[in-house]
């Protein structure tokens, strides 16, 4: 379920499309989860600059930043029109990671999402949403990161460890022993990657986060418990 825009499959000239439509509260719901992602960093006394919102949304998914993405080996969906109210981008036909990993656990997919996650930061960038739902799988078996809107450029320890945090947060409702596996391959292909040890307020805004994106309270409690 995306929050911010009612998504459709279709076609466009012809092709395969994945068409979002902003919700008429979008506005709304972007503050929201800009102001939590500054409250959260005041609370815990790593204060971090808030995401310019704005016109800025609209750039992060333009061809522009998807091409600076591409020169990071990070693909997105390729972009075929995008205003203020609609964008059209082309359809992954592999689903969403979430739901692979709920299906089957996929320990390579897992690698290379923390290869993924390492090279945006490397390049001082990050993003407020880093769910594994955001991550797509295209026909060659590659992730494909969609829903480019918070990404932002920082390189503070909370804007790095929120990231890490949002994605093994948005996957701690599996079962516990796909869920250690997940996690485990994650944070050690993130740090062969970029060469250095994982932000240590991960774990605290990770236990935060599972809270709020969770749709199995009793796999995530047990998570909680065990890690």
């Amino acid at each position: 379920m995306n929050w911010q825009r009612h998504v459709r499959r279709g076609e466009f000239e012809g092709r395969k499309v994945v068409i979002k439509t902003n919700k008429r509260i979008k506005g709304f719901r972007d503050f929201i989860l800009v102001f939590a992602y500054v409250l959260t960093s005041v609370l815990i006394l790593h204060p971090s600059s808030p995401h310019p919102l704005g016109a800025m949304l609209l750039q992060n998914e333009s061809i522009a930043m998807r091409e600076m993405l591409r020169k990071l080996e990070i693909l997105s969906p390729t972009l075929l029109h995008i205003s203020y109210k609609v964008l059209i981008e082309e359809f992954i036909e592999g689903g969403n990671l979430y739901s692979l990993f709920e299906k089957k656990g996929d320990p390579l997919l897992a690698s290379k999402a923390g290869i993924l996650t390492a090279r945006l930061h490397n390049a001082k960038l990050v993003f407020l949403d880093n769910k594994a739902e955001n991550y797509l799988i295209n026909s060659q078996g590659q992730l494909v990161r969609t829903d480019l809107s918070f990404i932002m450029r920082d390189d503070s320890v909370f804007s790095r460890s929120m990231d890490i945090a949002c994605f093994l947060a948005s996957i701690m409702d599996l079962r516990g022993s796909e869920y250690r596996v997940i996690h485990n391959t994650f944070i050690n292909a993130y740090e062969k990657e970029i060469g250095r040890s994982c932000p240590y307020l991960y774990i605290i805004l990770r236990n935060i986060l599972a809270l709020g994106f969770s749709s199995n309270r009793a796999n995530t409690f047990m998570n909680l418990l065990k890690s």
